[in-house]
């Protein structure tokens, strides 16, 4: 039996090549809403990467991608934000240490995302509406972190001539906005995020816009201009290929159907969304999910 000793540099090589095969992996269990599954693997394999013989790039993109699922997976299952603020800051760690611009940016962008979804479920959690005007709320500070990393990696993303980037952060600076009941700017900056996405052809990046500009138009009450706006929305969706959001475009359907008076439509896409949830494992997001006219409610209760 002839064997043989791989050297150093066939080591790095084959740990790079697993890592790649294990985040496209990862990526397709994204997809799918599969979070479990992917948290398990990618823990598994930043475990692997572990080897003094595996460089940091293959492991800044198990980071990246795993900050990625973690911060779904918090929105949709209301977990703890330890270990999701834990390996954000790894995956920034690594881009700095190796000097790596896109990495930088993306995790600056994580951050972001992690502290406005963080303050949007501690809300939740407690019963109020998490749209308080700027400066009135208890998040007022982890909001502003939030615009502050998210502005931080627009600026970075504009000078990669990142357009994919580009869209994500103004619609999450247009999020924080919202948050703060400034819909005026925040529909200006999701418009920005839709022009930038469509010219590029950034399929997942015109879901979340047209998804909020449905939004905004439900709580105006203007119902006819709602109604297919989350239709296009939950239609981008699906031809983004994206689920672990599905239920949430056809919870707001829902909602809509709803204040249109037409509960057989609105169980409908009810039980679309609980079937979504189901199979992704996650039986009980469509009851943790409220009815938007009950938030709004909460709002002015507050007010």
């Amino acid at each position: 039996m002839q064997s043989f000793i791989l050297t150093h540099e066939a080591i790095t090589s084959s740990y790079t090549h697993a890592s790649e095969t294990l985040a496209e992996i990862a990526q397709a269990y994204f997809l799918l809403g599969r979070l479990k599954d992917a948290r398990h693997l990618l823990s598994t394999a930043l475990r692997l990467l572990e080897a003094r013989e595996a460089t940091p790039q293959p492991r800044l993109r198990l980071l990246l991608l795993y900050s990625q699922v973690l911060i779904v997976d918090h929105l949709l299952t209301r977990g703890e934000t330890e270990l999701m603020f834990s390996i954000i800051s790894q995956a920034q760690q690594v881009a700095e240490a190796i000097q790596d611009p896109q990495g930088r940016a993306d995790a600056l962008s994580l951050l972001g995302q992690a502290h406005c979804n963080a303050t949007t479920i501690a809300s939740l959690k407690s019963g109020v509406s998490p749209f308080v005007p700027q400066g009135q709320g208890r998040y007022d500070e982890e909001l502003t972190t939030a615009l502050t990393y998210q502005r931080q990696a627009l600026q970075q993303r504009e000078a990669l001539n990142d357009t994919r980037g580009i869209s994500e952060s103004y619609f999450l600076i247009g999020l924080v906005h919202e948050r703060w009941c400034l819909d005026e700017q925040a529909q200006d900056y999701y418009a920005r995020a839709s022009q930038v996405a469509e010219e590029s052809g950034h399929a997942f990046e015109r879901t979340e816009p047209a998804r909020h500009k449905a939004l905004h138009a439900l709580k105006q009450g203007h119902l006819e201009q709602a109604l297919p706006l989350a239709l296009q929305a939950l239609k981008l969706r699906e031809e983004a290929q994206f689920r672990p959001y599905q239920p949430l475009d056809h919870l707001l359907i829902r909602d809509i159907y709803l204040a249109r008076g037409d509960t057989a439509k609105a169980q409908q896409h009810t039980e679309a969304a609980s079937a979504i949830a189901a199979e992704m494992g996650m039986e009980t997001l469509v009851a943790s999910m409220p009815n938007i006219r009950d938030v709004l409610t909460a709002k002015h209760k507050e007010e």
